[in-house]
């Protein structure tokens, strides 16, 4: 699929990206699937309250996967069983957690599965020997960044799993796609365009796109992201070459699309200028929820004289359009690497694909993190791969978890008060997640009028501490028929994550799961 260039941004500059949504006027606003979330001011007219984002919190017995197989161990020197990317998805099929990972540094590519998303097994595919790899080995190929996606809504069933894997030859760099049926037994089924490492893709099922997150370089802001749109997975591929990403014509693929910012803090111990190393998205509940990777430094050549993973760290984005990208002004990570020797997650942050799994009341993130342990020495280079340093070394599995909808929460510590903009609600009834003393949600017509029966003094006011409550008046619960209206919450001395409305009993709210979830039958809260 080709598009016209638009990127509406300067690529050799620093600016704040621009996020044109958050400007527009258009009312009232017509709300489709899922839950809402106060992740940006797309959805109020004005508010009292303070936005707070709050970091992931890493589980406490982690790693939960570690370098065990003779190709994980790697001989010592660049140990690794964790996703370069990869995937890590809920299959309802089998009821069973799968995780894809890079075994050994630029080895195989293996699957693990679990019950419960905590413990895990390697089981023998018959793919590999008696092994869990699922893609063999090629005289010559070493592999590099990969990234696995679970389609439950494929059109055949030969192509529920899809695969995007970068190679490293000596007669040059290439993407491949792969389909399978059942995840285990892949068929190769074409080569991507030109590429750089660490590029990926994912499902945009607002846009019903396939979007590649294709890595490039942008003059000022060194590594960045071309933005590559194709309305189905497997097609030809795409003959634009990276150098020509910053060129406007009338048929192009891949445009200018993320990169740092000014707002980006520089490191003070490495003094480096942080770049934009990865981007992974998944839709989660009403828009897309996207990770940036941003590396801190040091560049590979003093990462190997220090034998020291790279500092990247996760910071969360979201996104309503597809394309632009809305992110905090305080650059507060998701996900944090320690930058201390000896820890599971010193450095070199990667994200899975489908990002985290919904898991009863919380989300879970699962990541790579490099400890940077070998036998080899600092600058000693070693036998089994081209890239065998320290630095790449000590990758294990571990996972964080956030409270739902607990990117951000719009927080008080006395009384505040929220007006919504005009709103098109797609259920009757009306649904919370907050943590407060009270909460009480008042009903406007677009004019800002109460509507009868629907006051303040009517509403029964919530307290306590919920992921799904539902919100009732004096005599009622439900609201009226097609009718635009506002919101106006009322909240003491607490915090205010999303709201949403349904016709669920249980306050489904038909939002997408991320990675998906043992507690639903699909990918969809239904």
């Amino acid at each position: 699929m080709s598009v016209t260039f638009k990127a509406d941004f300067d690529p050799a500059s620093d600016t704040i990206l621009p996020v044109p949504y958050l400007e527009a006027k258009t009312e009232p606003l017509t709300l489709e699937q899922g839950r809402q979330l106060f992740v940006d001011d797309y959805l109020i007219d004005w508010s009292t309250f303070r936005r707070i984002w709050h970091p992931a919190r890493e589980y406490r017995y982690n790693p939960v996967l570690e370098p065990e197989t003779e190709m994980e161990l790697d001989h010592g020197e660049a140990p690794m069983a964790a996703p370069f990317n990869d995937g890590l998805w809920y299959d309802p099929q089998d009821k069973l957690y799968k995780l894809y990972y890079h075994a050994g540094w630029f080895h195989g590519t293996a699957l693990a599965i679990s019950s419960n998303g905590i413990h895990w097994e390697r089981p023998d595919l018959g793919v590999v020997g008696h092994t869990n790899l699922v893609i063999p080995p090629r005289e010559g190929y070493e592999r590099d960044g990969c990234l696995v996606w679970l389609d439950q809504h494929a059109e055949t069933i030969a192509e529920r799993w899809k695969m995007f894997l970068y190679f490293r030859h000596p007669n040059g760099e290439n993407g491949e796609l792969f389909t399978s049926a059942d995840g285990i037994r892949w068929t190769f089924r074409t080569r991507t365009g030109e590429c750089g490492d660490n590029s990926s893709f994912f499902r945009d099922p607002f846009r019903k796109q396939w979007i590649f997150s294709v890595r490039c370089g942008f003059p000022e802001t060194g590594r960045a992201r071309a933005w590559l749109p194709r309305s189905e997975f497997i097609a030809p591929p795409w003959k634009q070459k990276l150098s020509e990403i910053l060129t406007p014509g009338d048929s192009v693929d891949m445009i200018p699309w993320a990169r740092i910012d000014r707002l980006d803090p520089l490191e003070e111990e490495t003094r480096f200028r942080p770049q934009l190393y990865d981007l992974n998205a998944v839709p989660y509940e009403s828009l897309m929820l996207g990770l940036f990777a941003l590396f801190h430094g040091y560049e590979n050549d003093k990462c190997a004289l220090l034998a020291c993973p790279k500092r990247i760290d996760l910071h969360p984005a979201f996104s309503r359009d597809g394309y632009h990208w809305s992110r905090p002004e305080e650059r507060i990570p998701l996900l944090r690497c320690t930058r201390k020797k000896g820890d599971w997650n010193r450095g070199y942050l990667h994200a899975t694909g489908g990002l985290c799994l919904t898991f009863r009341d919380t989300l879970r993130f699962y990541y790579a993190g490099f400890s940077g342990k070998s036998k080899l020495g600092p600058g000693e280079k070693g036998s089994s791969s081209r890239g065998a340093y320290a630095m790449y070394a000590g990758a294990s599995t571990g996972f964080a978890e956030l409270r739902r909808d607990g990117f951000a929460s719009l927080h008080t510590d006395t009384e505040g008060l929220l007006v919504t903009r005009p709103l098109h609600p797609n259920g009757r009834t009306l649904w919370i997640n907050a943590c407060a003393e009270s909460v009480r949600v008042e009903l406007l017509d677009p004019n800002s009028n109460p509507l009868p029966g629907c006051s303040v003094t009517e509403t029964i006011p919530f307290r306590g501490d919920s992921t799904c409550a539902r919100i009732a008046w004096t005599g009622h619960d439900t609201l009226p028929d097609n009718t635009p209206i506002r919101l106006r919450f009322s909240m003491e001395n607490g915090d205010l994550y999303s709201f949403w409305f349904s016709d669920s009993p249980e306050g489904k709210s038909g939002g997408y799961l991320a990675a998906g979830s043992a507690d639903y039958a699909s990918d969809r809260d239904l």
